[in-house]
This record gives structure tokens, sequence and C-alpha cells, in this order.
């Protein structure tokens, strides 16, 4: 499918009218990928530049292969606009957090600190400061960390035991953006 069918067919989708979408219905995506569009993916997986936010061809290419399985989802389900674009953004933050984990540049030891940090204790102020941090990004606007938010991050990195590093913040800090989004979407989708 190319890029202008790809686009088209989502502007089809956006336009029909749907009943809420159901949780369950976000898995419809990660169920569609063919054998072959899973190798794709997986050799894409270790070309995504996390740190970049994505932007790059590789990026690109898990995008559209995620668009076409979108739409068979979105026909299947009769999506409507909003919990389109809301599948989109689980499924991208979805394969963003499995770069992450498979490939860095976050070192595997870190993400099992992380993980375990984040299954111990009261993490809602956490999860608020980064949802709003990725709801600016989604929204293009600009993404300067606030100083609540800020204070929010470095509080988990002292705890955890990360200190106060550039790079590791960066890396941590895209790391939970990706849960973060998966988060965002799947409420939102459930909501619509």
């Amino acid at each position: 499918m190319t890029r202008g069918m790809w686009l088209a067919g989502a502007a089809v989708l956006m336009a029909s009218g749907a009943q809420a979408g159901e949780p369950d219905e976000l898995q419809c995506v990660e169920a569609g990928y063919t054998p072959e569009e899973i190798v794709e993916i997986d050799d894409l997986l270790s070309q995504i530049d996390v740190l970049s936010g994505g932007e790059n061809a590789a990026m690109n290419a898990l995008g559209m292969l995620v668009g076409t399985s979108a739409i068979d989802c979105a026909e299947t389900y009769d999506w409507a606009d909003g919990e389109f674009e809301a599948v989109l953004y689980y499924e991208l933050g979805r394969w963003m957090e499995t770069a992450i984990r498979r490939h860095g540049p976050l070192p595997q030891g870190d993400v099992v600190r992380v993980d375990t940090a984040l299954a111990k204790g009261d993490r809602r102020s956490l999860w608020a400061a980064l949802e709003e941090q990725v709801n600016l990004g989604i929204a293009g606007e600009d993404t300067e960390l606030s100083p609540e938010n800020a204070k929010a991050f470095e509080e988990f990195m002292l705890e955890v035991g990360f200190g106060i590093d550039d790079t590791t913040a960066e890396q941590i800090g895209a790391y939970l953006a990706a849960m973060a989004m998966q988060r965002i979407s799947a409420r939102d989708f459930a909501a619509m």
C-alpha cells in the first residue's frame, strides 16, 4: 500500500462515525501484522532513534506498517477519527518501548531498575507529569519541562539512584514517555 493510499484510507475512516472503543480492540493492530511485517518491524526497531523523538526513516516506515494494520482494524470496528488516532499513538508508543527494551539506548539493567521502581509506591504525580509532557509533544507545543514536572521526574531519578545525569535522564525520559503515550492513548480510546 502506498503512502497516498494509506492517507486516503485514513481520511475516509476519520470521516466515519463509530461507537466508543473497547479496550480489547487496541490489540487488533498488534494481531494484524503479517509474519513478514513482524520481521520488518523487528529490523526497524534497531534503527529507530528514540532520543530524536523517532524522527527518522525507520520510524516513518514503522508508522506506515502500524497505519496499514490500524486501517484494517478501523474498518472492522468502525472507529471514528479520534479512536483511530488514539490507536496509532498507542501502537507507536508500544513499539518505541519495545525498541528501547531491545536496543537501548537505555542499558538493560537500567530498564529493570526503572521497571522495578515503577511497580512500587504511588506514581500518580510522575505519570501526571509525564503524560502532560507527552500531550504537549503530541499537540506540537513546546515540551520544555515545567518546574513541577521537572521536580516529579528528578525525584524519581534520585529515588531510583540515577542522580541527575543529563544523558541518563534523556534515556529514561524517552522510555517513560513511550509508556506514557500508551497510557494516554488507551484511556482516550476507551473514553471515545
